[in-house]
């Protein structure tokens, strides 16, 4: 079987980049703590009390000033966001979506003043407007409270995501289990494990994604797979049908939960070319891999 090698797509949530991380690192070792705090509190417009002058204006009066800042950054970030998410329209068949869905939606994307962040909330409008109801209070919630590192583990996991069998939800496979029986003059049991950690996923990525919802806090095991039929497995848009080579053969996973599965479905098919070599090359241990046939779905944010 021939290896279909795909370009990784840009991340929609991006990394700072080196030059800002050291804008950064020499910005904080120019300024001590209280200089910092002074800082904030100036931006913030809350050093009233802190300045070399009394305030000119009342307790209200600075907290209506404040207020009124507050409600332009709110504006400046939904009108981004709807700038961001009509760019990534391409004449789809749209719906009107609920009102009270966009209403709640307005309320929590106000909030998002991260650039990257903001992309992934124009993604959450565009699918709304042509799939409503695809996007549920619960998946908004968490994207809510996520911090843009979080949103970058999420995207790599979903990256490395795949399904298999009739069950089409998103899982982390972790490795294939051989099970041999009573008279067999093999090992009783083996595995064989891919290491997520190889690519920037390690345990305690996942002990964070458990924590947010994303995926289900237990380490689950497929039932014996079957020789016939062969087991159809999809990663990141790529078909793959599964022949078992022996008996006893399960496979063990993470599956992503409900939430988790709807903000995966926001970053659509990213997939890591380095990790679909290995995951062939574990498959072809224990099964006969055949065909591959890569799906057109593909979109970036």
């Amino acid at each position: 079987m021939s290896n279909v090698t795909t370009s990784s797509p840009s991340p929609i949530i991006e990394a700072t980049s080196a030059r800002n991380e050291q804008t950064q690192k020499k910005s904080s070792h120019m300024r001590d703590s209280a200089s910092r705090i002074r800082a904030i509190a100036q931006t913030h417009l809350l050093d009233a009390l802190i300045g070399e002058e009394s305030p000119s204006k009342s307790v209200f009066e600075r907290a209506i000033q404040r207020d009124k800042q507050r409600k332009e950054q709110r504006q400046k970030n939904l009108e981004q966001i709807v700038k961001l998410s009509l760019q990534a329209c391409n004449s789809e068949v749209s719906s009107e979506p609920d009102f009270d869905w966009l209403l709640r939606f307005f309320d929590m994307a106000q909030d998002i003043h991260n650039t990257s962040m903001q992309k992934l909330w124009a993604q959450v409008l565009k699918r709304e407007v042509t799939n409503p109801g695809s996007t549920s209070m619960k998946a908004l919630k968490t994207l809510r409270d996520m911090t843009p590192k979080e949103a970058q583990t999420l995207q790599r996991a979903a990256s490395l995501a795949c399904s298999f069998g009739a069950d089409s939800s998103r899982k982390l496979l972790l490795g294939i289990k051989h099970h041999a029986g009573l008279f067999s003059f093999s090992k009783r049991e083996s595995f064989d494990e891919l290491s997520l950690g190889e690519f920037n996923l390690p345990y305690s990525s996942l002990l964070l994604l458990i924590e947010l919802g994303i995926l289900l806090g237990t380490e689950l095991e497929s039932g014996e797979i079957a020789q016939e039929p062969a087991l159809k497995l999809n990663y990141q848009g790529s078909e793959f049908q599964l022949q078992s080579k022996l008996k006893g053969i399960r496979l063990t996973y993470y599956r992503f939960t409900p939430t988790g599965n709807e903000l995966c479905q926001l970053l659509g098919h990213r997939g890591n070319t380095h990790y679909q070599e290995k995951l062939v090359n574990l498959l072809n241990r224990k099964f006969t891999v055949a065909g591959e046939v890569t799906s057109s779905f593909h979109h970036q944010v």
